[in-house]
């Protein structure tokens, strides 16, 4: 078998293509088709054996003609034929493919595909190439750039089907267009005309091409890029108008100086035609600096929200079948183009959502920096439109502040004055109010950190930072809540116990996921958490609504909750909206599960399930059957013939990544490292006089999951806090610590240390019980750490009482050694 200039189509056919090639001729197709008894296809095979089919066009029209009256034989017996001929060709078979995909209908090889496919697989990879091939050569940059110069042509003819050619190639023929628009000479002037023509045939999709290209640095092309966008906006046969603010993104090549003469007159004549076109003539045309400016941040302020997030083809998602996978399913995308000044061409970029708005919001913000704008308002848009590009250039956003460095977040957050804090406040203000809360939290981190370095918050930023805390969001809330704590100063301001509610609340992570299974049936309630323990989630039963709530609401590893449809007090849909109106924290998604005879025609429990919670967010409803958890088998062979539903149920509701093994493990860890920061800021605010009490309980909690054998990150700041505490159980807890003799002994000093101090803050706390038991360790003790763990303990109790009342010089020592 030959190759052909090295190019890969052969790998597309069958290897036995050409070995097991039927005799050419009518005479082959000549058998009759499967439904013989049918006159229509009887007819249509009789038709297209009467005339020899030597070319390969006509050999493919004869297969689609055979293929559409289910004469399938015949029609993989023209595509033999076709092979063969394409054997033939040898080097100059990627151009009859290329011909053969220009000439058809690419519907028909579609639907030939799909309708022949199933009766003969080797049709398939003859198919796919043709189709190939001829996109390859439609978007192939030189021969787009060979069209674009037949424009000039002296014939009709020949400018015409370079029109069609270019217009069949779409948007990847605009970098060929442009250069022709650019051309202002005379006798450019019929290319000029035809490349408009080809602009307005791409239609809308041409505007995001164009509108990328003209927000980057290459000013040279501007002015076709201009030109090529008036020709789209304003066609001279209807009445199609620019959407909404599209003035926008002409404003600063129409003013900005230094813009060169050609793209600056460019700018403004359409200008003045958008204005002509709405019926705008009270208004200067283009409009004037402080105008323009707030254009562009009336503008900026509309990409850079919620409305602004460009919609994904959900619809292109897989099920998720393995959890393992589901990062995959989760890339839900939008495709952008962008100008390669290098390679000379557009390049095609598949992104999520946020990073295309923030690609946009980019753009404007360049336009305003390059109109110099100084309105507090319109900096504090081109602030957060940067650091959200920061952040979207970071990849994922769950781990992307761990990348970015502390350095490049106050960078973006720099205005033209400098640093300000509370211009980076507004920012998280907006940010927050936008649903951007990474950007919100970046803002928060910077804010910490200027306001610990410097002097305290002002009383503004203190009062956005408390708003911020009303985000349902959990690491938003604590960052807000860790600014507060570090940089907002003392006591007492509004809001601060708002503070220590959230950081109590985040240092119950433990780095597990929790999920609360509420079901009034005890039986029910233990099959839903088996089936949920074998997904990794620890259970909480619990067996009412209210129950559910506080379970919900109790700690920060709540990470799903499932309900039973027929719960009570209160009922399942004011459970669900309990849930979702909880203050602190993330809101967890909810499953709502319906029991066998729930779905029964009576009553419509169902149907009114269904109504009642169609509009409620991050709230699902499913089955309990045994397929939820486990694969589904088949009652006859006992295989397994699907994989169980219970990701897919949930990645239906909280998303993909919610199933996603690693993910989760990374949230998990994410919630235990702000657990331990948590701890550390409370025992900081408690040694600063804040009444920090309410998190005591968390403290000796997290002292327990800190003794286990996991990692001891929360083993430090939880006796910090603990010492600061004055009661006998947070004293008494911190003793049990300082007492243990199998600790390390770095980890016992620093236990000590916080026995220590926690008796020269509150005193002695203990009752007589505790402290007999410290001095019968000391004397029971039979091995030497023993002895010197009780006595450690015993120095510190002692101390108050020597320092009260002094001892003279030559009494006896206290403890006699031994």
């Amino acid at each position: 078998m030959r190759t052909s200039r090295g190019r890969a189509w052969l790998g597309w056919l069958p290897c036995c293509l050409a070995a097991a090639l039927p005799p050419c001729g009518p005479t082959a197709a000549a058998d009759p088709p499967r439904s013989a008894t049918d006159p229509l296809a009887r007819a249509v095979v009789d038709s297209l054996a009467s005339s020899p089919r030597t070319k390969p066009a006509e050999m493919l029209d004869a297969a689609i003609r055979a293929a559409d009256v289910e004469a399938f034989d015949v029609a993989s017996r023209y595509l033999a034929q076709l092979g063969a001929a394409l054997e033939q060709a040898g080097d100059d078979a990627p151009g009859v493919l290329a011909d053969l995909g220009d000439v058809t209908d690419p519907a028909a090889l579609r639907r030939l595909e799909r309708t022949l496919g199933p009766q003969d697989a080797d049709a398939v990879p003859l198919l796919r190439a043709i189709q190939a091939e001829a996109t390859r050569r439609r978007h192939d940059p030189e021969r787009l750039r060979q069209d674009a110069a037949a424009l000039a042509s002296d014939s009709a003819g020949v400018r015409q089907a370079a029109a069609e050619r270019l217009a069949r190639a779409g948007v990847d023929a605009l970098p060929a267009l442009v250069d022709v628009l650019q051309d202002d000479s005379a006798d450019n002037a019929t290319a000029r005309r035809m490349a408009r023509w080809v602009v307005r045939e791409i239609g809308t999709p041409a505007r995001q091409p164009l509108l990328a290209w003209l927000g980057t640095d290459d000013v040279a092309h501007w002015p076709g890029v201009i030109e090529a966008l008036a020709a789209g906006l304003l066609p001279a046969d209807d009445a199609d108008t620019a959407p909404p603010d599209f003035d926008a993104f002409l404003l600063a090549p129409a003013l900005v100086p230094n813009t060169p003469p050609a793209a600056r007159d460019r700018a403004i004549a359409l200008l003045q035609r958008l204005a002509a076109r709405r019926g705008d003539h009270a208004g200067e045309t283009p409009p004037g600096h402080d105008r323009a400016i707030a254009l562009l941040s009336h503008r900026l302020d509309a990409v850079l929200s919620i409305d602004g997030l460009p919609a994904a083809d959900h619809l292109l998602l897989e099920p998720v079948r393995d959890p393992a996978a589901a990062p995959a399913a989760a890339g839900a995308t939008v495709e952008r183009l962008v100008w390669n000044p290098q390679a000379g061409r557009l390049e095609r970029l598949a992104v999520p959502p946020h990073v295309a708005r923030a690609m946009e919001a980019q753009h404007l913000a360049r336009d305003l920096a390059a109109l110099a704008a100084t309105e507090p308002e319109a900096v504090r848009l081109v602030l957060l439109a940067r650091l959200e590009a920061l952040l979207a250039a970071g990849g994922d956003p769950l781990t992307v502040l761990d990348r970015v460095a502390p350095g490049q977040l106050r960078s973006a957050l720099t205005g033209p004055d400098g640093f300000d804090v509370e211009a980076a406040a507004d920012v998280l203000e907006r940010a927050a109010s936008s649903g951007l809360t990474t950007a919100a939290v970046a803002a928060a981190r910077v804010i910490a950190a200027a306001g610990a370095d410097d002097v305290p918050l002002s009383p503004r930023v203190r009062r956005q930072l408390l708003r911020a805390m009303t985000v349902p969001d959990g690491p938003l809330q604590f960052e807000a809540a860790r600014a507060l704590a570090r940089a907002a100063g003392d006591r007492p301001y509004r809001g601060a116990s708002r503070v220590v509610e959230i950081l109590t609340h985040a240092a119950t992570a433990t780095g597990e996921d929790v999920a609360v299974v509420a079901h009034p049936d005890a039986a029910v309630r233990e099959s839903l958490a088996t089936g949920l323990s074998r997904y990794g989630y620890r259970a909480e039963k619990v067996a009412t609504g209210r129950e559910a709530i506080l379970a919900a609401r109790a700690g920060v590893d709540t990470v799903l909750v499932v309900v039973a449809s027929r719960i009570g007090v209160p009922s399942a849909f004011e459970t669900v909206q309990l849930i979702q109106g909880q203050p602190v924290g993330d809101v967890p998604p909810v499953l709502v599960v319906v029991d066998p005879l729930d779905d029964a025609a009576r009553g419509c429990h169902l149907t009114t399930l269904l109504l009642t919670l169609s509009d409620t967010d991050c709230v699902g409803i499913t089955d309990r059957m045994d397929s939820l958890f486990l694969p589904r088998i088949d009652p006859v062979s006992g295989a397994a013939v699907g994989p169980p539903r219970f990701p897919d149920v949930l990645a239906t509701v909280a998303g993909p990544r919610a199933v996603d093994p690693a993910t989760r493990r990374t949230r998990a860890a994410q919630r235990r490292a702000r657990a331990s920061q948590a701890l550390g800021l409370l025992a900081d605010l408690g040694r600063r006089g804040w009444d920090v009490s309410a998190a005591e309980t968390t403290a000796r909690l997290a002292l327990a999951s800190a003794a286990e054998p996991a990692p001891r990150d929360l083993f430090t700041p939880s006796l910090a806090l603990l010492a600061t505490i004055g009661s006998p159980q947070a004293q008494q807890a911190v003793l049990r610590e300082a007492e243990r003799s199998d600790l390390p002994e770095k980890t016992r000093r620093v236990a000590l240390a916080g026995f220590a101090g926690s008796v020269r803050r509150h005193g002695i706390l203990l009752e007589s019980g505790p402290l007999q038991e410290a001095y019968a360790r000391y004397n029971r003790a039979r091995s030497p750490t023993d002895r010197d763990v009780a006595a450690a303990i015993l120095d510190v109790l002692e101390t108050p009482l020597r320092h009260a009342c002094p001892a003279p010089a030559d009494a006896a020592r206290p403890r006699q050694p031994r």
